[in-house]
């Protein structure tokens, strides 16, 4: 549950900083932002919960410098996890009054590409860490 919530946690901090150096959502107050990337977050990790049932088992153990190696579980994974990100953008900005989506070839980068593998990557540390600690 405590890996969850740091997921949780971590996640949304990414996505507020983003959203708050740039202009990729435009957001009323500073409040709906806090609140959006919560929600943003929240389907981030929803989205890592589906992948680690769509990929295979030794994808989530395999080393990072490895992950070459397994293109068809990176490709599965990288596409489970856009498609959340960017359903949770979409989701926020229906959800949330005063959210506008600014979506431009740098928006899409991220929510398409940076801000999953952060999360995959992100995600392989933390079970790492509790194969290492046998949690």
């Amino acid at each position: 549950m405590y890996n969850l919530a740091t997921m949780w946690l971590t996640l949304s901090v990414i996505f507020f900083l983003c959203e708050y150096v740039t202009g990729m959502l435009q957001v009323v107050t500073l409040g709906g932002l806090v609140a959006g990337s919560f929600i943003e977050g929240a389907f981030m990790c929803l989205g890592l919960k589906l992948m680690h049932v769509i990929v295979d088992k030794q994808f989530l153990l395999t080393r990072l410098q490895e992950l070459a190696q397994r293109r068809n579980d990176c490709i599965k994974a990288m596409l489970v996890m856009a498609a959340f990100s960017m359903e949770g953008a979409v989701t926020v900005c229906r959800m949330l009054p005063g959210y506008d989506l600014n979506f431009g070839i740098m928006h899409g980068i991220f929510l398409l590409l940076l801000y999953p593998a952060a999360a995959i990557v992100l995600d392989k540390l933390m079970l790492k860490e509790q194969v290492e600690h046998g949690n």
